[in-house]
């Protein structure tokens, strides 16, 4: 019987030994393996990078780059919505990708990049020959600088002769622009700061993007207003956490001046007689766009008798206003069109009865005329509560940042003064 027993145990270890000889004999690989090599034929990938030059059309573009014909109608079309390719700007880079695959003859475009601006680019995609156009932004590099001056004449000339400054100057006043009127109330003397933006690329300067912060001394009073985001919105507040945005806008264009007032007795100038001028008029260049006070809907676009060509717009609360004498109306302002504040509406003119180039701007409320330079209108909403803690960090460190700038420039201009004395 024990025989029996060890004999057993014997056959199981010989057939366990024999088992995991042949799962290591499978495992290992013979020395002459050659394996399974796979040739795989990769796609041809070309990328031509050029710039615009003056006159040239996209037609002409891939004519020179030996693009095929074909893709042109697709491309303009897709991309029609998004910027119009028939006018390309001389100086424009664009970069064309072409992929060609194994063993086809016929290239096929892949995308097509071209530059808007120094702030965003045209994407044309092909999607199995269907083409999709959308605006990217360029990625910069984002420093954070200091402008700050005075006032001695206008605020243009007080930030900077460039095209960037002159932005700029835009900018600033858009943000105060409902806490203070620079045709009316810009004082010599008056002070401002602004945290800017710097965009790099490459270490190169491109420009400047946002304001994030900005202080406006006026008339001796201070104003502060401070970019924030909420629920992925920015929008500017002042040290209070109150919004800067009005439900109107007391001018509806920039940098202009004021040719007649509100009033109930002016001399007209055509018709020489007496009688109410309801609204402010504001002397401009034919052309300069006009931008509608509020959001609101157009009740009327066209032909108003000496009115001349005229949008009025119904906004909420009771308010219409109205916008006279322009010598175009912007494509697609019609009545029952939605408009938002800031939207172009029309053109500065001198349609109807009108002596010169100006915008006739009334406002009316509750069917009842006002003055738009000294109406009060409500505020949008402010910081929300649960948000107020964060607010008030992000006022602190723009602050830090404003003070550590001013001290680096004051040492920086007297060690300048030091060195030429």
């Amino acid at each position: 019987m024990k025989r029996l027993f060890l004999l057993v145990i014997s056959v199981v270890l010989l057939s366990g030994l024999f088992y995991i000889k042949s799962i290591s004999g499978r495992e290992k690989l013979p020395d002459a393996y050659p394996g399974h090599p796979v040739s795989l034929e990769l796609p041809e990938i070309k990328t031509i990078v050029g710039v615009v030059n003056r006159g040239e059309s996209l037609f002409d573009i891939f004519k020179k780059e030996g693009i095929s014909l074909r893709y042109l109608p697709e491309i303009t079309r897709a991309s029609r919505k998004v910027y119009n390719l028939v006018r390309l700007k001389p100086l424009r880079s664009y970069i064309i990708t072409i992929i060609k695959e194994p063993g086809r003859s016929e290239e096929k475009l892949s995308t097509f990049k071209y530059s808007i601006n120094d702030l965003e680019y045209l994407k044309v995609i092909n999607l199995e020959d269907r083409f999709r156009a959308v605006k990217e932004p360029v990625r910069y590099e984002k420093r954070l600088t200091l402008i700050s001056g005075s006032i001695e004449d206008n605020l243009i000339d007080a930030i900077g002769p460039t095209p960037e400054h002159q932005r700029l100057a835009i900018e600033l006043a858009e943000i105060f622009e409902s806490e203070i009127d620079f045709v009316t109330e810009l004082r010599k003397g008056d002070r401002f700061q602004m945290l800017v933006e710097q965009l790099w690329k490459d270490n190169v300067f491109k420009g400047y993007g946002k304001i994030r912060a900005a202080r406006f001394v006026n008339n001796g009073k201070n104003y502060e207003a401070y970019l924030y985001s909420i629920d992925g919105k920015e929008y500017y507040f002042d040290q209070k956490g109150r919004s800067l945005k009005k439900a109107l806008l007391r001018a509806p264009l920039r940098f202009k001046y004021i040719s007649s007032r509100f009033s109930y007795h002016r001399r007209h100038p055509i018709l020489k007689i007496v009688r109410p001028h309801l609204g402010v008029d504001y002397a401009a260049p034919t052309g300069t766009p006009v931008s509608a006070a509020g959001n609101g809907t157009v009740v009327f676009a066209g032909w108003r008798g000496g009115f001349g060509k005229s949008v009025i717009i119904r906004h909420p609360n009771g308010y219409v206003t109205y916008y006279g004498h322009l010598s175009r109306i912007k494509r697609g302002i019609r009545r029952g069109r939605k408009v938002t504040q800031g939207e172009v509406i029309g053109y500065v003119g001198s349609t109807g009865l009108a002596t010169g180039p100006h915008l006739d701007y009334r406002v009316k409320k509750h069917g009842r005329f006002i003055n738009p330079l000294s109406m009060r209108v409500p505020r949008d909403r402010p910081v929300p509560r649960k948000y107020m803690a964060d607010f008030k960090k992000t006022i602190a460190r723009y602050t830090e940042l404003i003070a550590r700038f001013s001290r680096e420039s004051s040492r920086v201009l007297k060690a300048d003064l030091t060195r030429s004395e």
